[in-house]
């Protein structure tokens, strides 16, 4: 016996069940959860690459800017007879003669004015030319500097172990006289004295230290432009450290030579 039509409706109708409040409420924070969790995961994504490429283009930009002053540095030796460092040179302002060419004597070389300003984070350079031939071991130069270039911004002191190293240190062979390493009754002529000089007032060198001056450091921690070193501190600042060695011959082991920087004496 089969049922009439009309009867059936109810029931089919019936058996189709919906969503409950609570199940839609349910499905709307699940999918509220979701949805936070991909937005902070690409959130993180793009900040963990914006600060990777802050990092690579920091690094590339102090790279460049200290392998200019190395270059000028390396270019230093334009004499025998003319110290490459100048007196007043300090921890926080380096100041070198240069000039680069195959020409046996320069008729115009240039001093380079390094400056270090903590409060601003800068790193600035002048130049000034020479305005005449040089005189016993010295030039005659300009006190108006031809150019001005600001070389870096977020400059600041590399810190080892809670210490902070200067950017500029300068070097010179052991001498007649100095305290040898421990254990040795006698210095060790022919290498570099690892005791950075400390220079006279305000740490500047004097006219005798830097004379003996064959070694300059240069040494800073970078952080992007327009950002402070403690925020960049969680992105790994770059630290970048160089050196330039001014002789023309491998130095003499004699207690006699005192090694001078552009020396070819062995």
């Amino acid at each position: 016996m089969s049922m009439r039509p009309h009867t059936m409706v109810p029931r089919r109708l019936r058996d189709e069940r919906g969503f409950t409040l609570i199940e839609l409420l349910v499905s709307m924070l699940a999918m509220t959860v979701v949805t936070m969790a991909a937005f902070s995961f690409l959130q993180f994504t793009t900040e963990d690459v914006s600060h990777i490429t802050s990092r690579v283009n920091v690094d590339q930009e102090g790279r460049t800017a200290l392998e200019n002053v190395m270059l000028r540095l390396h270019s230093a030796c334009v004499a025998q007879e003319v110290n490459p460092v100048l007196p007043q040179s300090s921890p926080t302002v380096l100041k070198f003669v240069s000039q680069a060419g195959t020409e046996p004597a320069f008729a115009t070389i240039y001093e380079h004015e390094i400056i270090y300003s903590a409060a601003g984070g800068t790193l600035v350079e002048k130049t000034y030319a020479s305005t005449g031939p040089e005189k016993e071991g010295n030039y005659p130069f300009s006190s108006t500097a031809s150019s001005t270039t600001k070389l870096l911004t977020g400059v600041r002191q590399t810190k080892y172990e809670g210490t902070e190293t200067p950017l500029f240190q300068y070097y010179r062979y052991y001498h007649k006289g100095d305290k040898g390493p421990k254990g040795e009754t006698e210095p060790p002529y022919g290498e570099l004295n690892p005791n950075a000089l400390k220079g006279g007032a305000e740490q500047k060198l004097t006219q005798e230290e830097s004379e003996s001056v064959v070694k300059v450091t240069v040494s800073f921690t970078l952080a992007p432009e327009g950002k402070e070193a403690v925020s960049f501190n969680h992105d790994r600042p770059v630290e970048l450290e160089d050196s330039a060695v001014f002789r023309l011959a491998p130095s003499s082991q004699a207690s006699s030579n005192p090694n001078s920087p552009c020396s070819e004496t062995i």
